[in-house]
């Protein structure tokens, strides 16, 4: 298995993802009877601020995914090259 160091936007990603599920068990309470179910419904009533984090939380993940696979593919490719 490939070894990766641990980088210093691991620790955000770890906080962005605390958040956004944060977000979602507020909403899961707070709209459990919301016949919409509570992501949709805890969407369309929260206001545009938050969404907007939440947004903006969802995608520094979505980006620290894609900085992580490309640490694992230069991991695993040194692999192949010291072979």
């Amino acid at each position: 298995m490939a070894k990766i160091e641990i980088q210093t936007f691991f620790y955000d990603l770890i906080h962005c993802k605390n958040k956004i599920n944060s977000t979602f068990e507020k909403w899961d309470k707070k709209y459990e009877e919301d016949e919409r179910g509570s992501l949709v419904a805890g969407m369309r009533e929260c206001p545009d601020a938050e969404l907007i984090t939440l947004l903006i939380n969802i995608q520094k993940l979505a980006t620290g995914y894609e900085q992580i696979m490309e640490l694992i593919d230069k991991a695993e490719q040194e692999q192949v090259d010291e072979a």
